[in-house]
């Protein structure tokens, strides 16, 4: 990881950021989500509020991935 938030991110959905947008594991298998947001620090604030704390829990993306893999949809 060689951005100083993604040390800090516990999600494990999370794939990747960049300036306006962060990556995640897609809901349809073999996919990729892509969460744009209006700036940077909108971005860093969703960052460091959602995906940086609980395991990402509090992310509605985050709940619906992970059901897949509660229901043996997803390995």
């Amino acid at each position: 990881m060689s951005k100083s938030i993604e040390g800090t991110i516990e999600c494990p959905f999370y794939l990747e950021e960049g300036k306006n947008f962060i990556k995640c594991e897609g809901v349809l298998n073999g996919t990729v989500c892509t969460h744009n947001f209006n700036n940077n620090i909108k971005k860093r604030e969703y960052e460091t509020t959602v995906c940086s704390v609980f395991g990402g829990r509090r992310c509605a993306h985050y709940r619906a991935v992970a059901i897949l893999y509660d229901k043996g949809l997803r390995t």
